[in-house]
């Protein structure tokens, strides 16, 4: 942090503020009454180590400055899964730096692509279908254990040709890893999917398969395989990516509609709207928080940042930005404004977005046709995550019985 004038400076805590837990999202838009960037002081995860803490940027125009700009602003473990069991290789491709970034995107756009989301389509339409009927009859459900959770993981499963029935195992490392109560348990989760990892390219290279960690061993850049440090950031990346983001958007959505039957009743009138109202819904529930390193001294917009900084960008505070949206809190499924943050922007957009909104509209087209007007059953038990990827641990849901 520059020396000079003071820097606004907040103990910002969304995980202590008692509104979180009724919405993570409209809490924390309470920083846009404060200044635009202020320095968060503490050393809560391994990125911050030395640093004192780290600047938190509450504005859309200035987090897209900023994820545009990979030349002042550096992706280089930014995320800091590899320094928790002592590495420094780099999740691939999100914290690498352009050029070496489109180098790997590149490596991964055939598993991601719309097309290969299109392709993908019918299966996850069958397992859709196949989860909710086997609970439709009961009239309740936790959402989130029995949904959102083996809905897009069962996808990641069989792309990387894992067993499913190793899925409750590797949710529980992923939880540990994102939301571990401290740094001791958020490191033994690294370690022990770092130990998986490392053991399943092992067996890929002795017995490959149609799975992508077989075709990221068998993938040549320049005529030389991939090397070992990139090919298990890969593998991490995907870990990381796979078990958790799209199941803590899908809490959050089901959640609004629960509380807001009238979006149901919309959708269910017109079934047409589907894809704008999962376009509204993951405009507003921008559950990642990424960080960026200053590689130079600067004043971005006032406030002094030195090289070597750590800047924190919650994108939940982008998707509640009412400089960028009118009535940001509400969901309008005519809502013209289309542009969000949710899976980031510039190079670093996110590789896995066309598969998560096919999954994210998939979800809502099967729930509306198949399941009657849902409540929440129990408020008491819903219990919301505000670390790393914001999140809901469960969401119990209930429908009169057809």
């Amino acid at each position: 942090m520059m020396q000079g004038n003071a820097p606004p400076i907040h103990n910002w805590s969304l995980a202590t503020d008692p509104d979180a837990a009724i919405c993570p999202f409209q809490a924390a838009a309470k920083l846009h009454d404060g200044p635009d960037i202020f320095f968060l002081p503490g050393e809560a995860h391994v990125r911050a180590a030395g640093l004192g803490g780290n600047w938190v940027v509450t504005r859309y125009a200035l987090q897209e400055e900023i994820l545009l700009d990979p030349v002042r602003f550096s992706s280089h473990l930014s995320i800091g899964f590899s320094r928790l069991v002592g590495d420094s290789w780099p999740l691939v491709p999100l914290e690498l730096d352009p050029p070496e970034h489109g180098l790997y995107r590149k490596v991964l756009m055939p598993w991601f692509s719309p097309g290969k989301a299109r392709e993908l389509s019918a299966e996850i339409r069958r397992l859709a279908v196949t989860l909710i009927d086997g609970f439709r009859d009961r009239g309740s459900v936790d959402f989130i254990t029995g949904f959102a959770q083996p809905f897009p993981v069962t996808v990641f499963l069989l792309m990387m040709g894992l067993p499913p029935d190793r899925m409750a195992t590797f949710i529980a490392w992923e939880d540990d890893l994102l939301r571990g109560a401290d740094m001791p348990v958020r490191a033994a989760a690294a370690a022990q999917i770092k130990a998986f990892l490392l053991d399943l390219i092992a067996q890929r290279r002795r017995a490959p398969g149609d799975d992508i960690v077989s075709y990221l061993i068998a993938y040549e850049l320049d005529g030389a395989p991939i090397p070992d440090d990139r090919l298990l950031g890969l593998c991490f990346m995907l870990f990381a990516g796979g078990l958790d983001t799209v199941t803590s958007v899908l809490g959050f959505i089901f959640r609004e509609l629960a509380m807001r039957p009238a979006l149901q009743a919309a959708l269910r009138a017109d079934p047409g709207i589907v894809p704008k109202a999962a376009d509204e819904f993951i405009r507003a529930f921008g559950v990642v928080n990424t960080f960026r390193y200053a590689t130079c001294d600067m004043d971005f917009h006032g406030v002094a940042i030195a090289k070597g900084d750590l800047i924190q960008l919650p994108l939940g505070l982008a998707s509640r930005d009412g400089r960028m949206y009118a009535d940001p809190h509400r969901i309008d499924f005519g809502r013209a404004t289309k542009r969000s943050l949710s899976f980031s922007t510039g190079p670093h957009t996110c590789a896995g977005m066309h598969l998560a909104r096919t999954e994210i509209r998939i979800a809502l087209e099967e729930w509306i046709a198949r399941v009657p007007e849902w409540h929440i059953s129990d408020v008491g038990q819903i219990t919301t995550a505000t670390e790393s990827v914001w999140a809901l641990h469960h969401l119990p849901l209930a429908w009169a019985q057809p």
